[in-house]
């Protein structure tokens, strides 16, 4: 037991270590020191290592357990961020704003998996204000278009849709906003570089106010499909293991870097609108990042406002991590956050009621 106790002991200070970086990492810029922003990501992991740390060294009765309540009680900010109880809901819709956001995946058409039949179905079930999809694709259907039949069935009469600029041709692929009231001014941000991730904005008029709706999708992790194939393997031979460790590894360092000077630039757009603003997205990264804090600095978050329970909203190989958002000026007030359904995107569908006062 004595040398159990040791051992533990070392690897105890190591989660502590690990949690101190994860703590930090919303406020570190990963192009100056980016492992910070790996053990950001590594923060819900960390929190349930350090809370089963804490109840052995209460069964031990060691003094050492303090290290680990103190870890606890300065992360408690950071729990909020993963799971809420207890939020404001709203029985009745009025003049409020139900916004939806939503990263579609292209519809599955290039997995063989179209649910554009079922996405229609169930948004205009739904019936928002607003609506912003990423990775949204503007797939033929029925002798139209699914932009055209979103406009017509879910009634949506206005949007912005801003595709990926290709060297030849018409893209059909991007992200968009849709919006039941006029969008009287729209633009987009130029991420630059070998990117396909976007950012628009779309100016509504709602209720004599305008309101700036910015869409945005952050750096993506780029995985291969091989990639995809040797994640399944791992485990079965060091080989694989190592190999898409290390792929997977490089492309979170350069993804860490693209996401927080992707954030800087959007939200310097945002602070300088002068507008009111809802901000919807799939950051592709945690509320313990640094993507997350510079873009969600002065704005609430819907679903600490107004969900309950866990809030996971990506569902692919990786963990089950909250990457998709809709923040709101401090002024606003927001109700009845869901997490939905995925279809057969990798993300889960993301809503709220939103008073605009």
């Amino acid at each position: 037991m004595i040398v159990l106790n040791i051992i533990l002991k070392y690897l105890n200070y190591l989660v502590i270590a690990g949690l101190l970086l994860a703590y930090a990492a919303p406020y570190i810029d990963p192009s100056l020191f980016w492992p910070a922003a790996f053990f950001g990501l590594m923060h819900p992991v960390l929190l349930i290592l350090n809370a089963l740390f804490l109840v052995y060294w209460v069964i031990q009765v060691k003094l050492r357990l303090i290290f680990n309540l103190g870890m606890l009680v300065l992360g408690i900010p950071s729990f909020n961020k993963i799971v809420t109880f207890g939020t404001e809901t709203l029985p009745l819709r009025e003049d409020k704003l139900k916004v939806v956001s939503f990263n579609a995946k292209l519809f599955g058409i290039y997995e063989d998996a179209n649910y554009f039949d079922e996405f229609l179905k169930e948004i205009t079930e739904k019936n928002p204000d607003i609506m912003c999809i990423q990775e949204f694709y503007n797939l033929d259907y029925n002798g139209s278009t699914a932009l055209k039949e979103i406009k017509k069935q879910a009634g949506l009469p206005y949007h912005y849709f801003r595709t990926l600029k290709r060297k030849t041709g018409k893209s059909r692929y991007g992200i968009i906003v849709f919006s039941k009231y006029k969008i009287i001014d729209y633009g987009d941000l130029d991420f630059g570089g070998n990117t396909v991730n976007l950012c628009l904005y779309a100016d509504i008029l709602h209720a004599s106010k305008t309101v700036r709706i910015y869409n945005i999708h952050l750096q993506s992790l780029k995985l291969a499909r091989t990639d995809y194939a040797l994640l399944k393997k791992i485990g079965e031979d060091s080989d694989s293991t190592i190999q898409v460790s290390k792929n997977i590894f490089n492309r979170l360092k350069t993804a860490f870097i693209k996401r927080g000077e992707q954030a800087i630039m959007a939200k310097e757009n945002m602070e300088n609108c002068g507008k009111p603003i809802i901000l919807c997205g799939d950051f592709n990264d945690t509320p313990q990042s640094f993507a997350y804090s510079t873009l969600s600095k002065d704005l609430k978050d819907c679903f600490m406002e107004s969900g309950n329970g866990l809030g996971g909203t990506y569902t692919g190989p990786l963990p089950n991590l909250r990457i998709d958002y809709i923040l709101h000026e401090p002024s606003m007030v927001s109700y009845n956050y869901l997490a939905s359904k995925n279809y057969n995107s990798d993300h889960k569908m993301i809503e709220s009621i939103i008073d605009i006062k």
